[in-house]
């Protein structure tokens, strides 16, 4: 029996024909995990639909996400499915209400197959979940970002996401934020990394206050992983507050408290440093 052809919406007024089984479009991405929240939007979401379409590989394996399956407050699940020009190119898609309506959007890494990623918003509108912005892709195949945070980085009340564009080729860290349905640069730094290439970790960058200011700050590896550095976004301006020299890449988890900062290094062993007298 041919499989069955569903038909999925792949944007606010758009549609795609896609030969996905029901239960291809349902089947979760190998290792993947389920993101979850509150409110009054997408409370619950994960990576559908594994393919090799894309000959990547940079997260250790040749399967991404061909879809993106989610339910809402309402109990509702939806299916978004990508067209064959596109992946998603991550492991557990990340939740957080980036318009301030009491909603958790669904933020995503999409990657195209010949011009590499892009950072995606998803999103319930009018009872339909739908793709809500997206930046522009890198440009070229094989180039990939990392979400590092979500946070308030800029003390407004609003919520920015964090990202660092290549990071295993001198990474640039980009702030990003949802406004009027599009997503906007705010600010960017060069010289960072938050991946080591072929890995499933994906959480090496924390957030903090490591200044006292009262605003949430970003600690994350420098580009060649032997350093830790904590910056601020504070007033919409992102500068470098602290740099701490390590004896060996970071390859794990980082983590913040106050001006103490902690990574797990190659070897296995976990550091900690201290971004000296940044409090006012």
């Amino acid at each position: 029996m041919s499989p069955k052809i569903l038909t999925i919406a792949a944007g606010a007024a758009a549609a795609v024909w896609l030969s996905y089984t029901p239960a291809q479009a349902q089947s979760p991405l190998p290792g993947g995990g389920t993101a979850r929240a509150g409110g009054s939007g997408v409370v619950q979401a994960r990576y559908v639909a594994p393919t090799t379409r894309y000959a990547h590989g940079v997260l250790g394996d040749a399967i991404e996400a061909g879809g993106l399956a989610v339910r809402d407050a309402s109990g509702k699940s939806h299916v978004f499915m990508l067209p064959e020009d596109s992946v998603f190119e991550d492991i557990t898609p990340r939740l957080a209400d980036l318009d301030g309506d009491g909603g958790a959007e669904v933020i995503v890494v999409r990657s195209y197959l010949t011009r590499g990623s892009a950072l995606a918003v998803f999103g319930m509108r009018g009872g339909e979940f739908v793709r809500i912005a997206e930046t522009a892709p890198i440009g070229r195949s094989a180039r990939w970002l990392n979400p590092a945070a979500i946070a308030d980085f800029t003390g407004d009340g609003r919520l920015e996401v964090a990202i660092v564009k290549t990071p295993h080729i001198g990474g640039t860290l980009e702030f990003w934020r949802l406004t009027g349905g599009k997503l906007s640069r705010i600010a960017g730094l060069s010289g960072f990394s938050n991946h080591v290439i072929g890995s499933r970790e994906l959480g090496l960058a924390a957030v903090g206050d490591v200044d006292g200011n009262g605003i949430a700050d970003l600690v994350l590896p420098a580009a060649d992983r032997r350093a830790l550095v904590a910056v601020s976004l504070a007033g919409g301006r992102a500068r470098e507050l602290g740099r701490e020299a390590l004896p060996a890449p970071v390859v794990g988890r980082v983590s913040v408290s106050g001006q103490n900062a902690s990574a797990i290094l190659a070897g296995g062993r976990r550091t900690s440093v201290t971004f000296g007298d940044l409090r006012g």
